[in-house]
Parts: structure tokens; sequence; C-alpha cells
């Protein structure tokens, strides 16, 4: 099965867990003998170097900066050129290809009439859908905004520059959504798919194998992982060190937004924490050592999370989490069972979950195994398999 994967972002350019699941799937879609070739955008992350694989093209352009958190360019030239440009590139990856389906993970950011050349070709498509993209996805279009979504210029293709008018209805796609959540969000927009499913995604056991560890001294190690973003309650963690004990540190591992990551530092620095409280950002390769050295990751989300994956992460790595369950996180996490609960943007309360699985070691063991009971149910192997039915149901049903 040939298959054509589009994204905003692809690995190693990636700013959370929705481009590596992605990654993730696709490299076991690969093993399982597929053909796949990835159509991503320009985008890269500071620092990471350029990778050569030939089987992702890195042609098309974003309307989003995601480091300067910036929209699309408001001249209609820039729109028209941007919106040309990357109606050749998959016009051109379609060519190429000639893809028995296409495997559609994120365009947020991206030109969602993308997906109205691929309806007029008659090509099977499936959505994975890992966040609300479908949702804030046309306020970040500048072309569809700028037609509304109706047949602007007369015609699904205008004649003249050859670029897409009309938004994708979806009415011959399967969505594949990572939580009811998601789902029920999506189910308030423009999107009519022709039919729907929840398919929660999985961590990859080869970075993160499940695994135990030795009982130890409690060290006062916390650590967050995710973007630094105002909606993933980061502040709300650094404002809970100094209800803790002295020696209570925080590691905050993660990109994102350049802005907030400074607004950060700054509340670091005002409460004191300096010596406490250090950010970073390795590669997903290194995580394991640093989940596994803490003693209890915080997964402190202040918005519809999802999913969520950072606390599958730590509970393969045998690292208690303590958590607020908003979202599509809710529907695995558990309170008291692999996690505990907190209410979303109360320091006080998040300081005193840690608190409690510090002082009990019981708990923790409760945690641990509790944890590695949900890790053995949402891997990434069984995420690409159930993916990969869903794609072949759909190639088959086209062809």
């Amino acid at each position: 099965m040939r298959v054509l994967a589009i994204s905003n972002l692809f690995p190693p350019h990636a700013y959370g867990g929705y481009e590596m699941s992605c990654a993730d799937v696709l490299a076991r879609f690969r093993e399982r003998g597929h053909d796949v070739t990835v159509l991503t955008s320009t985008a890269t992350v500071p620092g990471i170097q350029a990778d050569d694989d030939k089987s992702v093209r890195r042609d098309l352009v974003p309307w989003w900066d995601w480091q300067t958190q910036t929209a699309q360019p408001a001249r209609l030239d820039h729109r028209l050129r941007i919106a040309r440009h990357n109606a050749l590139a998959l016009r051109r990856a379609l060519d190429d290809v000639r893809p028995d389906v296409v495997s559609v993970w994120q365009l947020g950011g991206l030109s969602l009439t993308l997906l109205t050349e691929v309806e007029a070709r008659r090509i099977p498509y499936v959505v994975v859908v890992g966040d609300d993209w479908l949702v804030y996805g046309p306020r970040l279009d500048a072309w569809g905004r700028l037609f509304d979504g109706r047949r602007a210029l007369g015609g699904v293709v205008d004649a003249v520059t050859g670029v897409p008018t009309e938004f994708p209805t979806m009415t011959g796609a399967h969505v594949a959504y990572v939580s009811e959540c998601t789902r029920r969000r999506a189910a308030a927009t423009r999107w009519r798919p022709a039919s729907t499913s929840i398919v929660p995604p999985g961590i990859d056991t080869r970075d993160f194998p499940l695994s135990t560890r030795a009982p130890r001294a409690w060290q006062w190690s916390l650590l967050y992982v995710g973007r630094i973003e105002p909606e993933k309650g980061v502040e709300t963690l650094i404002r809970a060190i100094p209800l803790l004990p002295a020696d209570a540190t925080l590691t905050c591992l993660g990109g994102g937004n350049v802005g907030h990551r400074r607004h950060m530092q700054q509340v670091v620095d005002e409460l004191g924490l300096s010596q406490r409280v250090r950010f970073d950002s390795v590669p997903r390769a290194q995580l394991r050592d640093h989940y596994r050295a803490a003693d209890v990751v915080v997964f402190p989300s202040e918005w519809e999370e999802p999913f969520g994956l950072v606390p599958l992460e730590a509970m393969a790595c045998g690292t208690p989490v303590v958590a607020t369950g908003t979202g599509g996180s809710g529907e695995f996490l558990v309170d008291e069972d692999n996690c505990l609960l907190f209410p979303a943007g109360d320091s006080t309360a998040l300081a005193a979950a840690v608190s409690w699985v510090a002082a009990d070691s019981a708990l923790r063991d409760l945690l641990v195994a509790g944890g590695a009971a949900t890790v053995a149910r949402l891997t990434a192997d069984r995420y690409a398999d159930e993916l990969l039915s869903l794609h072949e149901r759909m190639s088959d049903a086209w062809h």
C-alpha cells in the first residue's frame, strides 16, 4: 500500500507528542511493508539538525510560526503566493507517490484547502486527529479565512491561479480521534466526516520500555515534560514549589512559546527559585533517564488536553504521576489508581498531592503498579495496528 502522509511538523522538527506519535506510527507502517512518503512544512526547531530522509518532503509553507506564536501574512499577494506554492507541492507529491490512501495528521497552521485537492482526485483519506486543529485550523488558515469557506472564485480550483478556493468537506474521509473529548469538540465545527472512531494513542516502548526501579529514598525531585505554553499549567507548578520543603527542585523539559518561556523565568526570579527551578530541552532518546531520575512527574495541564502522552511515558519508567486529568487525559488517568489528581490551576492542591506521594511509599507503589497496567494497553504498536487497519479498509473500499 502506498501512503502519502501530510503533517504541519515532522521529527526531528517537533514541539509535541502529536508529531512524535505520527513518526512512531508511520515507522511501523514501513516496517509492515508499506511505502510511506511524508509531506510536511519548512518549519524547523532551532538547534535541531536537518535530516537527510528522502521519504520526507519538507515543502509546505505554514501560515504560523511556532516559535513566535505569530500568524499568517496580511498581504493578499503573500497569501496567494503561499497558497499557490502549497497547492503545487501537494500536486507534485500526489503525482510522484500515486498513493492508495492519504494519511492526514495535523493541518493546523497550513492550508486546509490542501484536502480539497485530495477530494477532487477522489483519493481515500484517513484523518488522525490528535488535538483540536479541526476547531482552530480554520482560524489560522489565511486562504480559507479570506474566502470564508465559500466558492469565492467560482469553483473548487481557480482556473487562473490553480489554487483551491473551497474548504474540504471530509464527507469521504474517516476521522480517528485520540479521545472522546476531541471528537465532541469537533462535532460543533463545519466538518462532516463520513465516519469516525476513537483510537487512543500510545507510547513507543522502544524509547520507554516498561520497567520498574528499586525502592529508594525520596529526594524531592519534580519533573515537568512538555511544551512551555500558558495552557500547560507550568506557572501553577512553579508557584507550588515554595509550598514544598526547601530541598524540593523542579526540572522543566520542553520548548514552545518563547515569550511564555521568558515569563516563566521572570516568575522563577520573582519567587527566588533560581536555584530550585531549571529549564532545559533534551532529545526524546534521553527522556527515559530523566523520568527515572525524578521522584514524581507533574502533568499540570489547565486546558482541555486532547490526550497526553507524558503521563504514559512516566508510568513506563516506573515514576509516580500527579496530574489534573483535564480533557482527554481524564479518559485514562484514574485518581489513586495510576495517578493522583488535583484541580487545575490550584498550586496549593498540587503541593498537597506531591507531599502525599512523598510521605506514603505504599501509595507510590500503588500508583506505579497502576501506571504499568495502563501503559501495557496503550502502546505505539497497538496504535499503529489500529490505524493501519483503518487505512487499509479505506483504501480497499475505494479501489
